[in-house]
C-alpha cells in the first residue's frame, strides 16, 4: 500500500476588511501579509499533485491546517485545488489543524466538517477509519481556537473515547496510523515553541505507549522528520513539514511524505520539489515494524 501523507499547506487570502479581522485574526492577517505570503507558495501546488497523481497512491492523509485564518475564500480555494484526488472520497482522509479553527466563529460554524466532512469517518472525534489492505487511520483532533497562541488540546475524554473504540472495532487492523495535527515528541535538535504545544500531551503518550506498532502521523511544526522515540518505541512519527513552504537556503519549493506499506515493513521517502525538479529523499526502511515481536 502506498500512503501519500501532506501537511501544512496553510493557503492563504488577504482582507482589510474590519468586520472580518476581530479578534485573533487581526494578528494573522498581519503577520501573513509582512510574512507568510512570501513563504507560503499556493501556486506551486499544480506540480506537487501532479507529481502525487504520478505515484498513483493507494491513500491521501492530509494532517492539518489546510487555511491560514480560516476565511471561507480559503477553505474554498483549497478544497478547489485538491479537486483532482477527489475521484473517491474514501481513498483521502484530512484532519483539522489550529489554523483550520483559526477564530472561534470559524470553530463554531463548522466551517472544516463544512468543506472536508466528506474525508473524514465522522463529525464527531476520534473516529476509525478503514483504508483497506489491513490499515486503518485513527483520528484524532486536538485544534481548537485560541486567543494568541498556537497550542492545542487533547482531553483525556477523547483518549478514553479512542481506547475504547480501538478495544471494541469488530475489526481487527494488522497495521494503524494515528493521525493528530500535533506532535507528540521532538526529535533532538529541534528546540519546541510552548506556544505551539500540546495540553493534554501526557494523556496521547499514555494512549500510545500501549498500542503496540503504530504510525504517529501529525504536522504542525514546519521543518520535516521521521523517527522513532525513545519514550515511545513503537511508534514511527512522521511529519512531511509545510507542503508549499519555500525555503530559500535549500532551494525546496514544495514538499510530501511517500509511506509504502509492505506486509509487516514500512519504508519512508520525501519528495522536495528543488529549483523546479522533483528529487527523492529516503527517510526510513523498518522491515519488521508492524511484526509483533519486532523491535529495534
Amino acid at each position: 500500500m502506498r500512503i501519500v501523507h501532506i501537511s501544512d499547506l496553510h493557503f492563504w487570502h488577504i482582507t482589510l476588511n474590519p468586520i472580518r479581522l476581530a479578534g485573533k485574526r487581526i494578528v494573522g492577517m498581519g503577520n501573513l501579509i509582512l510574512n507568510r505570503a512570501r513563504k507560503y507558495r499556493m501556486e506551486n501546488m499544480p506540480s506537487l499533485l501532479e507529481r502525487v497523481l504520478e505515484l498513483q497512491p493507494d491513500h491521501v492523509l492530509i494532517t492539518g491546517d489546510l487555511t491560514t485564518t480560516s476565511l471561507e475564500e480559503e477553505f474554498e480555494a483549497v478544497r478547489r485545488a485538491l479537486s483532482p484526488l477527489n475521484g473517491n472520497h474514501s481513498s483521502i482522509t484530512v484532519i483539522p489543524g489550529n489554523h483550520d479553527r483559526y477564530t472561534w466563529r470559524a470553530a463554531r460554524l463548522r466551517l472544516f466538517e463544512q468543506y472536508f466532512g466528506a474525508y473524514v469517518a465522522s463529525d464527531t472525534y476520534p473516529w476509525l477509519k478503514n483504508i483497506g489492505d489491513g490499515t486503518a487511520i485513527l483520528g484524532l483532533d486536538a485544534s481548537r481556537p485560541t486567543i494568541i497562541s498556537a497550542r492545542g488540546t487533547i482531553s483525556m475524554s477523547q483518549i478514553e473515547s479512542a481506547r475504547r473504540l480501538l478495544e471494541g472495532s469488530n475489526t481487527k487492523f494488522a497495521r494503524l496510523i494515528v493521525a493528530c495535527h500535533y506532535p507528540v515528541a521532538i526529535p533532538d535538535g529541534v528546540k519546541p515553541d510552548p506556544a505551539h504545544g500540546l495540553q493534554g500531551k501526557e494523556y496521547l503518550h499514555n494512549f500510545l505507549s500501549r498500542l503496540g506498532p503504530h504510525l504517529y502521523c501529525h504536522g504542525h511544526i514546519h521543518a520535516g522528520w521521521t523517527f522513532r522515540p525513545d519514550s515511545l518505541p513503537q511508534a514511527l512519527c512522521i511529519n512531511p513539514g509545510a507542503a508549499l513552504k519555500r525555503r530559500k537556503r535549500s532551494g525546496v519549493d514544495a514538499s510530501f511524505v511517500e509511506i509504502l506499506l509492505d506486509g509487516d515493513g514500512v519504508e519512508v521517502w520525501r519528495h522536495v520539489l528543488r529549483r523546479g525538479a522533483w528529487e527523492k529523499e529516503h527517510l526510513a526502511n523498518r522491515p519488521k515494524f508492524f511484526a509483533k515481536e519486532a523491535g529495534d
